[in-house]
């Protein structure tokens, strides 16, 4: 993956990421979706176990006895409130979508960063177990739990893997975001090397008092990036975007 996409607000908390070179891991208990990273593990696993067989099916038992099922249960709580999730676009071409210029960007009023996709040394720097794509689907859990078994880590970190599992799934509707995640055992602010960072772009309606800000910021702060503005195409609802330096 080339690229990843965050669409922004113009807003306090955008400056100041800017200003700073900072990237903000979220509270899963934060995120605007009440069933992101708080799948419930034990139905989807008896589910799993009820349409397996032989030996795949004793395996899973083996995660339901009482001592792993309370572990799971105290585990899954410190995850909600102390791990930290990263979230942005993972599809360049997803510049184009109204959508997510609609949904994230304050209705096309904001602007889309695009950062370069971190590096294996960012991850150990910064204590990031993962960066993998968001899957969709209507039982993401429960169809993951059935190729468990043959995972040959199952029995190193089961936990790992699950709760990395549980944090990279989303309900089918949200398909259209394309979501990549980083995930990180603290949540709250990471700083990021300026180089990561390599274009800008406003959106349809941002105005030309907030281009010119953040044009001044990213000249005062030494961004080496380039910048672009979405502008319509000659069709009835197509925009792309146009440099602007």
């Amino acid at each position: 993956m080339e690229a990843i996409l965050k669409f922004r607000k113009i807003d306090k908390f955008l400056i100041d990421s800017l200003v700073h070179s900072q990237i903000f891991f979220a509270s899963p208990e934060d995120l605007n979706d009440p069933f992101d990273c708080n799948v419930d593990i034990e139905k989807s696993l008896k589910k799993a176990i009820s349409e397996s067989s032989g030996s795949d099916r004793q395996i899973l038992q083996q995660l339901l006895n009482d001592e792993v099922r309370n572990e799971f249960s105290k585990v899954h709580q410190q995850v909600k409130k102390e791990w930290g999730v990263f979230s942005a676009c993972g599809k360049p071409e997803a510049l184009n979508c109204s959508l997510l210029w609609s949904h994230y960007a304050d209705g096309h009023r904001g602007i889309c960063l695009i950062y370069s996709t971190p590096t294996n040394n960012f991850f150990r720097a910064n204590k990031i177990i993962g960066g993998l794509p968001v899957k969709y689907g209507d039982n993401q859990l429960t169809e993951w739990f059935k190729q468990l078994p043959a995972n040959e880590n199952i029995h190193n970190n089961a936990f790992e893997l699950i709760f990395k599992k549980v944090l990279t799934i989303k309900d089918r509707c949200w398909k259209y975001e394309g979501e990549w995640r980083m995930i990180r055992m603290t949540s709250g602010i990471v700083s990021i090397d300026k180089s990561y960072l390599q274009h800008v772009c406003f959106g349809l309606n941002t105005s030309d008092n907030e281009i010119k800000l953040i044009q001044e910021i990213l000249e005062k702060f030494n961004y080496d990036v380039h910048c672009s503005r979405m502008q319509r195409t000659e069709d009835d609802f197509g925009i792309r975007a146009v440099k602007i330096y």
